[in-house]
């Protein structure tokens, strides 16, 4: 046919079988007489010459794919027949055995069907929920973000000097503490001995709050020298502690790290994981010390280390890290990710990311940027009922804001959520909610 022919007739199939040196098969099944029955039987159905044709490449490709792949070809698995399957739909099936072969070298490839199971998907969201442990003494915190949860990574901005460590004592480690929650600090700025002061201070403004007539002066315990009166209230703070953890003085590992590589880092999490430090306060996130690259390159690809190790299907970690704020952005009011001095980028593999900053001078009753907060006092008229007391921030306290720019558990504050603000004490690192503000203007000029 491809020399010119156009009837395949006795002395046409004659001479292409001495040229392709077939004779003795041609002898051995019946010679044209055989493919003259054939002719005769199909060429009154011209309509299904397509049908014939892809069988005969079908088993073409059959013995190609034999000759490769071996008799498995002809095997017959579930969905795979090749009986009943058309040239087209063998070629899919193993091209794609052969593409997932290639792919999954590197990197296995997990796939769901995002439809099935749905009723039973609502059965085990209703009897395993996603709530993460709550953070200490912040009801209104915990319910807009979900709380601390496990396979994630929530991150905690503020300026130098602007209490990210001791709102993370306050929030977090007390938070530990009380839920009998193993947690690894990893610190690069506080010592331990700067952490255990304030701790100390946090359980007295905090447990011991009622208990204690007169409050701890902080600036004491730097001093030493103490009162009888201070070191039993001290003492009583190391009381509580051993009691509510049953004397387990290994609940909360601090671990300071001079070598602060990504290696290093990793090896530290990965060591502590493994004994079951699943929590993980990194206070203060810093880009490594890896040579050769840019601040910022470098710090989101510790987030990238952090949030790899973190995923449920790796150590599945709840990972919370201080950062610093960019100081060139101090008179920014609105705080978003921007504020992130060494790559906003780091938001991207954020679950969650907080920005803390102090209420200005002119943002307190009276001022040219005053601040209204908003408390929303229950009724006796239903659960859900709910009404308002408006509040000015008062000259003889100090009040931080606190904004969320993520959340991948509920709104953020460019789609709709307030910015919350606390009643700081720092002589007692007591941190309390007041309420929400709508009142703090979100131009970033």
């Amino acid at each position: 046919m491809d020399k010119g022919a156009t009837v395949l007739d006795d002395l046409t199939i004659h001479q292409g079988v001495v040229e392709l040196k077939y004779e003795k098969y041609y002898e051995k099944y019946g010679k044209y007489e055989v493919i003259k029955e054939l002719i005769n039987e199909v060429k009154n159905k011209k309509e299904n010459f397509n049908l014939y044709y892809d069988e005969i490449k079908k088993y073409a490709l059959l013995r190609n794919f034999k000759d490769l792949f071996g008799d498995k070809v002809l095997e017959i698995n579930g969905k795979y027949d090749y009986h009943k399957m058309n040239t087209n739909q063998i070629k899919i099936w193993w091209a794609n055995l052969f593409n997932e072969s290639l792919i999954n070298v590197d990197a296995p490839i997990i796939e769901y069907n995002l439809l099935e199971d749905l009723d039973e998907f609502i059965n085990d969201l209703d009897q395993n929920t996603d709530i993460g442990m709550p953070f200490y003494n912040s009801k209104k915190l915990t319910d807009v973000t979900n709380g601390m949860t496990l396979g994630t990574i929530s991150i905690l901005t503020g300026f130098s000097g602007a209490g990210k460590s001791s709102f993370a004592v306050e929030k977090i480690v007390m938070s530990c503490i009380i839920h009998n929650e193993k947690l690894l600090i990893i610190g690069n700025e506080m010592s331990v001995k700067a952490y255990r002061k304030l701790l100390l201070i946090t359980v007295m403004g905090g447990e011991l709050y009622d208990k204690l007539e007169k409050q701890f002066n902080r600036k004491k315990i730097h001093k030493g020298n103490f009162t009888e009166s201070e070191k039993e209230k001290l003492k009583q703070a190391s009381q509580w502690v051993r009691e509510i953890t049953k004397g387990n003085n290994a609940l909360i590992k601090f671990v300071p790290i001079n070598d602060y590589t990504r290696s290093n880092l990793e090896k530290i999490i990965r060591y502590y994981a493994h004994r079951n430090y699943v929590r993980l306060l990194l206070d203060t996130a810093k880009p490594s010390d890896e040579s050769g690259k840019d601040r910022w390159r470098t710090f989101v690809e510790d987030f990238d280390m952090l949030y790899n190790l973190g995923k449920p299907d790796n150590l599945n970690l709840g990972i919370i890290t201080t950062c610093q704020a960019a100081d060139e952005l101090l008179k920014m009011r609105f705080l978003n990710e921007l504020c992130i001095a060494d790559g906003k980028k780091i938001k991207n593999v954020g679950d969650l990311t907080l920005h803390l900053r102090a209420a200005w001078d002119s943002e307190y009753e009276g001022g040219s940027d005053e601040v209204e907060v908003i408390k929303y006092i229950p009724t006796p008229f239903g659960e859900n009922d709910y009404g308002k007391e408006i509040i000015k921030l008062r000259r003889d306290r100090i009040y931080y804001f606190l904004f969320v720019s993520k959340n991948r558990f509920g709104e953020t504050n460019s789609t709709g959520l307030d910015v919350l603000v606390y009643s700081v004490n720092f002589n007692t690192n007591r941190w309390s909610e007041v309420g929400w503000t709508k009142s703090i203007s979100r131009n970033f000029n």
